[in-house]
Order: structure tokens, then C-alpha cells, then sequence
């Protein structure tokens, strides 16, 4: 596909969106920015790029917002791309805008519900897909030397994403130390290094107010909001790559395809100790096709390549 070709159908797209989201005021001038500016090393050899994305039920099943992404990221040219919700999606659909966009090698988690699922320019090795015990599951593979985990937790119940991360853990944690370890995906869950960009009377409004309007949502613990998940993965030893190079908070969620206001960063790209070295950069993705495509923003990371 060509470049013309792929602008011509985000422009598309976008005319499709209602009016009232594309004239939302955009938050982080400077996340556009460092967008542009992680993207531009996109022919850089000794740069790995990573991307995970939750793409809101398979792009809405709908063709016009797969083709928009199939041309943005065969431009952007990440060399994985994790996904959380790929509704929708057999093996052979996910092969076939893979292959579309320069990427041979795939795997699906499942079928059913919200599928997890990679795509990748290296081979997938050593895959494992559990769906046992937890809301979505998670889905592992390694990848160039990699330990990738993939999950997306309980979208509802804050306890049950506690038992899913020590799910998660147990996996984790067999993997020797030295070994290059990546955790990405939709969490769900708040981070206690964002707690004082939340803990104010408007956001905590915002909060209770979702707990009282989704019935059987629990987000607060006994009126605070409980940040045990993503403690547990900190305490592992695990780093957050968003806070590794970024010092002003950004949001995840929502994109400007909802109208709500209850800003979160809940979609992360985790590493461990032995991974720290060869982190370059990482952010939040936002242009003007991440505003609209998801209810999510994609989170990006860079990596100096392995010898």
C-alpha cells in the first residue's frame, strides 16, 4: 500500500468520526510530538520498536478502520505489535492484515471474546496461551531474544485483577533474572507512581461516580483507589517504561472518542532489570489517528537492538 494510498483512507476514517470528538481540545501538545520525533528513527537498524494496543473490539469489526490502521502501522513500521481485543479476528484474517503490513509472523491467543494476539517481522517461539482463571488471559512468546507476555486484565473488579497479576507472576518469575523479560498490555488498574495526579477531589469525583454508574465496577478500596495489581508488578522488580522517560502524567484513556473525562493510564509496557539497559525511549502514541481509532492510546517502546 502506498503512503498516499493509506493517508487517503485515514482521512476517510476520520470524516466518519463524529464532529464533537475531532474538536476536543488535544491535552499533551508534547506526546504528539514525541511521537513524530520516536517514529522518525523508523528505518534505524539498531532500533526495536515495540507497540501494544487495545483496539476497542477489533477496530469496531469495521474494514474502514482496519485498512486506516494497516496503513499507519505498515508506515510507522514498529517490529512488534501486541494487541488486547482483536474481536473478530480468525487466524486467517490476523495472517492476512499482518502480512498486508509487512509482518510474517503471527499468533492468536483465541477466537472467542476479546482475543489477545502478536504480530512481529522476527519468528514467535515457545508460545503459551492461558485463558484459565482469568477474565482475558494472557498470551507468551518469545521474540528476537525476548520474553514477551501479553495480557489484558478484568476490566471490572479490582480484586480479581490482584489474582490475575499473581497468575501472571507465576510465570514471570521462572524466567532466569538475567533473561530480557517484557509485561504489556491493558491493565485496567491505576498506578500508584500516577496516585498524586489522581488522588484530587475532581478525579476521585470522577471515579466514585463510575463505580455508581457501571454496577459491580470496583475500582476504590474503601473509598480510595486500590493500586495493588500494578504494586505487586512493581515490587517484582518490574519497571514501568512510561515513567522511566516521561515526567508529566498522560492519559491512556479515553481517546477523543468518548465523551467522558475520567482520564487514566492504565495501558502499559512493563521490563525488567535486565531489559533497563536497553531501553531508549518510550511514550504514549497520539496523533491525529490514535485520537479516534480506540478508546485507547497505543503505548510505543524502544529498544537498542540485541548483537
Amino acid at each position: 500500500m502506498s503512503r498516499r494510498t493509506a493517508y487517503s483512507i485515514i482521512i476517510i476514517a476520520l470524516m466518519l468520526i463524529p464532529y464533537w470528538s475531532l474538536a476536543q481540545k488535544k491535552e499533551n501538545i508534547a506526546a504528539y510530538e514525541k511521537t513524530k520525533l520516536l517514529f522518525s528513527a523508523e528505518k534505524d537498524p539498531g532500533v526495536f520498536k515495540i507497540l501494544s494496543y487495545n483496539v476497542y473490539e477489533g477496530f469496531r469489526k469495521d474494514s474502514i478502520y482496519i485498512k486506516a490502521f494497516q496503513g499507519w502501522v505498515t508506515e510507522k513500521g514498529p517490529d512488534v505489535v501486541a494487541f488486547q481485543e482483536l474481536n473478530g479476528f480468525s487466524k486467517d484474517k490476523l495472517v492476512e492484515l499482518a502480512k498486508s503490513a509487512g509482518f510474517p509472523y503471527t499468533v492468536l491467543q483465541k477466537r472467542a471474546g476479546f482475543p489477545i494476539a502478536l504480530m512481529s517481522k522476527y519468528p514467535i517461539t515457545n508460545v503459551i496461551k492461558v485463558t484459565e482463571g482469568m477474565r482475558h488471559g494472557f498470551l507468551y512468546g518469545k521474540i528476537a531474544g525476548y520474553h514477551f507476555f501479553v495480557t489484558h486484565l478484568d476490566p471490572k473488579v479490582y480484586e480479581k485483577r490482584i489474582v490475575e497479576v499473581d497468575t501472571l507472576l507465576k510465570y514471570i518469575l521462572r524466567i532466569p533474572k538475567n533473561e530480557k523479560i517484557l509485561l504489556m498490555g491493558d491493565f485496567n488498574n491505576m498506578s500508584p507512581l500516577d496516585k498524586s495526579d489522581y488522588e484530587n477531589a475532581d478525579k476521585m469525583r470522577l471515579v466514585w461516580n463510575a463505580e455508581k454508574n457501571n454496577p459491580g465496577t470496583k475500582i476504590t478500596n474503601n473509598g480510595a483507589i486500590d493500586y495493588t495489581a500494578i504494586q505487586k508488578l512493581l515490587d517484582a522488580g518490574l519497571q514501568d517504561t512510561w515513567h522511566l522517560f516521561n515526567s508529566t502524567y498522560d492519559k491512556s484513556a479515553p481517546t477523543q472518542l468518548r465523551r467522558h473525562h475520567n482520564y487514566t493510564r492504565i495501558d502499559y509496557i512493563f521490563i525488567n532489570e535486565a531489559l533497563k539497559v536497553d531501553a531508549i525511549d518510550a511514550t504514549l502514541v497520539k496523533d491525529d489517528l490514535t485520537d479516534v481509532l480506540s478508546d485507547h492510546y497505543p503505548m510505543l517502546l524502544l529498544l537498542k537492538k540485541s548483537k
